[in-house]
């Protein structure tokens, strides 16, 4: 795995090999990063902006989202292994000053009080999971994004 545009273009990006965690493909990022940049519909500029990746994983979309120009990521993951291989990705990319990893239960978090607001919200859940739907709701109800 690697980082494919910006900055960090071609970094490798440490991953684990389990039956609990999928990397985000490379294929899938560029598609995502695509529509982002050159949407007619979007009105969204990477650059500068604060970054919610939810279960996160070890951290692909957000490391790629810094390496283009985001002003910061917070990442939240469960999955301790994930989150250590996430915490090495980000040490190794020197990126300690433009990350948050919060290694709680996505609703615990979305339910405390948050004091930032976020431009962009990126949610890869487990395909067997459905709880993303109140997590929309939470993001909602807690008036977190800055459109």
């Amino acid at each position: 795995m690697r980082i494919i545009g910006g900055e960090l273009k071609g970094k490798k990006i440490f991953f684990i090999k389990n039956s609990l965690t999928r990397p985000l493909k490379d294929s899938v990022k560029e598609n995502i990063f695509n529509i982002i940049t050159h949407s007619n519909i979007l009105n969204v500029n990477i650059q500068e902006s604060n970054v919610l990746d939810l279960y996160s994983g070890i951290g692909s979309f957000g490391l790629e989202c810094l390496s283009r120009g985001s002003k910061k990521v917070t990442f939240v993951e469960q999955n301790d292994e994930a989150v250590n291989s996430l915490k090495k990705n980000i040490k190794n990319l020197a990126l300690s000053g433009k990350t948050e990893v919060n290694s709680e239960k996505i609703t615990q978090f979305l339910s405390s009080k948050i004091r930032k607001k976020f431009k962009i919200f990126f949610l890869d859940p487990p395909f067997s999971l459905n709880e993303y739907l109140n997590d929309l709701k939470l993001i909602k109800k807690n008036k977190i994004f800055d459109f």
